[in-house]
């Protein structure tokens, strides 16, 4: 069945958006610390949870479908900049202030300047404690979008420089390997997968997004680092990085044909992403993937103040989850139409407002060899709207 990707709203992206939730939901269960049954914590199960943090992958190649249309439609590069803050910012300073107002008053909270630094979610070369602990994947984001916006800007004047600016960007993916999928997505966005093969691959992005989590899980089993961000040369010795360099590579692969079929809808995976209950976690994930560490908190505090892990014992984790979950959506959600809804449509009609009419814009690609660019997928670009740690220092763990 042949699916039309091109729509300006994709429901198999939006339906996406919900299940990379889902996943870093569950991984920072896994993560809490709390007893629970050999089941979940060991063999091809517990593995299997470990995977849940690679949801922000996802995330990052979504961001790569939908960045660059968003690029094009906007009047200029600095609305472009102006408008993915107003996306992001509100809620990003929300769980912030959030976070540093519960720590004031415990006696334990961070310094201005570290919340200063937190509200500008910068770049990942940028080495701060996390105040959010899921807000580590922002800083990748704004980086991305710096990068697209230079190059539009340099392909106005020199198109080999805009090349080499974006080929010499390809650096950061060695030091930053969890970003990769955003250059998959990119590809998606501008229609260069099109070839007879990877069309007849992405027919079973179910099977894509197994490989990849195996693929991606194991590279951190075997670098002795157990994790995959380490898998860099500033971890690893280089005879150990370039050995595992082709696994990173592949890895990349596996997940964007998972990618390219998920968008099209291929599959029991697609229909499975059309669920009412999947699109309304992809409405709200961008909330949900910034609040529930904060709720998560404090439920684990309850917990452990009224001595209900000694009493549940292995069952702990479980009942962490089941609890957790309901609040974790019920502030998403507030978060949602309040934050991202009203406080953000609002500052988007002042930046409308204040824009000029909207020049006529290239694709990247093309205005780098002058072909013609694609648009697969329009707005909704919340990406990170969903993830987990890059194991950068956090005050809440």
């Amino acid at each position: 069945m042949e699916h039309d990707t091109s729509a300006r709203f994709n429901p198999y992206v939006h339906g996406a958006r919900g299940l990379f939730c889902l996943m870093v939901f569950v991984y920072h269960v896994v993560h809490s610390g709390l007893p629970t049954f050999d089941l979940f914590a060991r063999g091809l199960l517990g593995e299997a949870l470990q995977t849940g943090k690679f949801g922000v992958e996802f995330f990052f190649g979504i961001s790569g479908i939908v960045i660059l249309p968003s690029l094009y439609r906007a009047s200029s590069v600095v609305t472009f900049i102006l408008d993915r803050y107003a996306r992001i910012l509100p809620v990003l300073w929300a769980t912030v202030f959030a976070i540093a107002i519960f720590g004031w008053l415990s006696g334990k909270g961070p310094s201005l300047l570290l919340v200063g630094a937190n509200l500008l979610a910068p770049p990942p070369f940028i080495d701060i404690i996390q105040i959010n602990p899921a807000a580590w994947s922002l800083g990748y984001e704004f980086l991305f979008y710096a990068v697209c916006a230079v190059v539009f800007l340099t392909s106005g004047v020199s198109r080999p420089l805009a090349l080499a600016l974006a080929v010499s960007s390809l650096i950061l993916l060695v030091y930053y390997p969890r970003a990769l999928l955003m250059i998959g997505g990119v590809l998606i966005a501008e229609k260069y997968l099109s070839s007879i093969l990877l069309q007849s691959l992405a027919k079973y992005p179910a099977i894509f997004f197994v490989l990849f989590l195996t693929v991606w899980r194991g590279l951190e089993l075997a670098s002795a680092t157990d994790y995959v961000g380490f898998v860099t040369p500033a971890y690893l010795s280089f005879h150990d990085w370039v050995s595992a360099f082709p696994f990173v590579v592949l890895g990349g692969v596996f997940g964007t044909i998972f990618l390219l079929g998920m968008s099209r809808g291929n599959g029991l995976f697609g229909r499975m992403l059309r669920w009412q209950v999947m699109q309304w976690l992809g409405t709200i994930s961008f909330s949900f993937y910034l609040w529930p560490p904060i709720v998560m908190a404090g439920v684990k505090l309850i917990m452990h103040r009224t001595g209900m892990i000694d009493a549940l014992g292995s069952g702990s984790q479980l009942f962490f989850l089941l609890v957790s979950l309901p609040p974790s959506l019920i502030v998403a959600t507030i978060s949602h139409r309040f934050l991202e809804v009203k406080v953000t449509g609002q500052i988007r009609k002042r930046l409308d407002r204040a824009s000029e009419a909207k020049p006529a814009v290239r694709p990247i690609i093309q205005a780098l060899d002058g072909t013609q660019g694609g648009n697969l997928i329009e707005e909704q670009s919340n990406v990170l709207d969903c993830s987990t740690s890059q194991r950068p220092k956090t005050i809440a763990s």
